[in-house]
């Protein structure tokens, strides 16, 4: 399966994808630098700078326990910011993908979001923000996110133009295996944002890295 090329920069927060991939495709090669390499110790492990993925990589969030339903008319997230560490980038739409996981853009300036799920803003359920660690030319922005800490912000524009803020209160990272797909992606109980990506040892195998990195903030009155 042919990776992906994409020309980061050219349209500011955008980019422009030169060669459409498949539907499945996540893009990941060997990282330019180790994405770890400023990340403290206490924080969740980076993919490993040892990692040399060959091949194109599934986003590894399964969504079979968040079926798609017809989604509710809502004021969509259009973009996400984390100012403590310079993360900005766009939000699109995005379901689940004919392996069952959730689809992920392969334009590593965008964010995912599931919209069968809560959306940001909504008064219940978890909103789930998903977006590429790296690609085939280095590091992808959304690794940022570990460089993040507990009580930091997350800011979040809607479509209509309206500014959401949440407070972050856990950075976890989680084996695949073990992620729990109904708490990720709840529709009901305490609204809550969680910005997703991959993290940990890359698995030539599986052609995966295997963990996942999940951010998640709750919604901040001040």
């Amino acid at each position: 399966m042919a990776a992906a090329v994409i020309a980061l920069g050219a349209l500011g927060t955008g980019a422009v994808l030169l060669a459409q991939a498949p539907p499945a495709l996540t893009v990941a090669t060997q990282p330019s630098a180790s994405p770890g390499a400023d990340v403290r110790p206490a924080r969740p492990a980076e993919p490993s700078a040892s990692a040399s993925p060959t091949s194109t990589i599934p986003s590894g969030i399964a969504a079979r326990d968040a079926s798609p339903r017809s989604p509710v008319a809502v004021d969509a997230p259009a973009a996400v910011r984390v100012p403590s560490v310079g993360l900005e980038l766009g939000v699109v739409p995005v379901g689940v993908r004919e392996d069952g996981e959730m689809d992920v853009p392969d334009l590593v300036r965008e964010v995912g979001w599931y919209r069968f799920g809560a959306a940001p803003g909504a008064d219940e359920g978890s909103a789930v923000l998903a977006a590429h660690v790296d690609s085939d030319v280095g590091t992808a922005p959304m690794a940022s996110v570990l460089r993040a800490s507990e009580g930091d912000a997350v800011e979040i524009t809607t479509a209509a133009g309206v500014e959401l803020r949440y407070r972050i209160t856990s950075i976890e990272q989680v084996s695949k295996d073990e992620l729990r797909l109904d708490a990720l992606f709840a529709r009901d109980g305490d609204p809550v944002v969680r910005l997703v990506t991959c993290g940990g040892e890359w698995d030539a195998a599986a052609g995966a890295y295997e963990d996942n990195i999940v951010v998640t903030a709750v919604p901040d009155p001040r």
